[in-house]
């Protein structure tokens, strides 16, 4: 699929599981995510990554469990599974009371928040299995190319991490080396070390064979002003209605909106001096388009439902644990994540039938040719 296509799948799917914090809803985002990555996945060492991150979720969501249960944080529930021995931590830890009453409640309520980040994380491990994250940088600004490049880089090196570690312990297993012992990991420390600083110099030897960080014409300085200006102006906005809240929106909307356009002018009047060639073009298909358009409907359906009927994305499990609800409407709403997994009717399938179709023809015209001669 086109890049842009998984960013606009990638924006509705996180606003969904944003807008939704109920733990049967995130079980259903986290089996329509995976169902995705497995109709979609291939042999590129990016796909590799997903169960990194699945893995990474679940020891996340059963660290939220042990903390919700053995801290107080908040209220505690009605319904008492059993007593803890209680220990406060001193004053300068923060004075923390750890044990205690453990109740239902806080345990679902652990569960739940650890849920939602374990479907955060599912997300975008499937988007970073899939994209291809080279058509990704080309759709960086010209103006903030390398700082695009940097993240790309940054978000490849997870799994080509974990791919040379395992390289090393399967080559070390294979010379008779056993690792128990925290000085036994050296053999895989050590040669780890050494490759990752021997792929930063090759690329930062490729970097510049091929001309990275050249510009045009020198970056004007009332450009370089402007971005900073917008960006200030920005952060000022943000920081201000986080401070004072809603009220000041009235007044802080207009500003961002100056900022906004502020950095926008700046950004493109910056990326005339970066010069970028494109050798080959993404293609937008019909899938494309469908899966645009379902993804950004379900986000809007479950916006909409979010202002209309809050309760039902909503589960909080205080002051009595009650079993979830589910409604079937918002079902089918985040089932329509799934529509990037339905197989598409690519080129060479369509070129494939062509072929069959002038094959077809061409022995009905020497049939009739034969049979005119006849």
């Amino acid at each position: 699929m086109h890049t842009r296509t998984w960013l606009v799948w990638l924006a509705a799917t996180t606003a969904i599981a944003i807008l939704a914090p109920h733990p049967l809803y995130h079980l259903l985002i986290m089996l329509a995510v995976s169902y995705v990555f497995v109709a979609r996945r291939d042999d590129r060492p990016l796909a590799r990554s997903f169960p990194l991150f699945a893995r990474a979720g679940a020891v996340i969501w059963l660290s939220y469990i042990v903390f919700a249960v053995i801290t107080v944080g908040g209220p505690r529930g009605a319904t008492v599974l059993f007593n803890a021995p209680t220990y406060q931590l001193p004053v300068w830890l923060g004075g923390i009371v750890l044990g205690g009453p453990i109740t239902a409640e806080a345990l679902a309520r652990g569960a739940t928040r650890g849920l939602s980040l374990w479907t955060l994380l599912l997300i975008f491990g499937t988007f970073n299995a899939l994209v291809d994250h080279h058509r990704l940088l080309r759709l960086v600004p010209r103006s903030l190319f390398h700082a695009g490049l940097a993240v790309t880089i940054a978000i490849a090196f997870a799994p080509g991490l974990v791919r040379s570690g395992q390289e090393i312990i399967a080559a070390q297993r294979a010379r008779g080396h056993r690792f128990g012992s925290i000085r036994s990991w050296w053999a895989l420390v050590g040669p780890l070390l050494a490759g990752s600083l021997e792929r930063a110099l090759q690329l930062a030897e490729a970097l510049e064979a091929r001309g990275y960080g050249r510009t045009l014409t020198k970056p004007s300085t009332g450009r370089m002003i402007g971005l900073l200006l917008g960006l200030s102006i920005l952060a000022t906005t943000l920081i201000s209605w986080l401070w004072a809240g809603p009220t000041v929106l009235p007044i802080m909307a207009p500003l961002g909106g100056i900022g906004l356009a502020l950095v926008w002018w700046s950004s493109h009047q910056l990326s005339r001096t970066v010069s970028r060639t494109t050798y080959r073009r993404e293609r937008w298909h019909h899938h494309d388009t469908i899966t645009c358009l379902t993804a950004v409907s379900a986000a809007i359906v479950i916006a909409t439902l979010r202002l209309l009927e809050p309760t039902a994305l909503v589960y909080y499990p205080f002051p009595q644990i009650i079993p979830p609800t589910f409604d079937l409407r918002i079902g089918a709403t985040i089932l329509a994540l799934a529509v990037p997994a339905i197989p598409a009717r690519t080129s060479a399938l369509r070129r494939a039938h062509r072929i069959v179709a002038d094959r077809r023809a061409a022995r009905r015209a020497v049939q009739q040719q034969s049979a005119f001669a006849d």
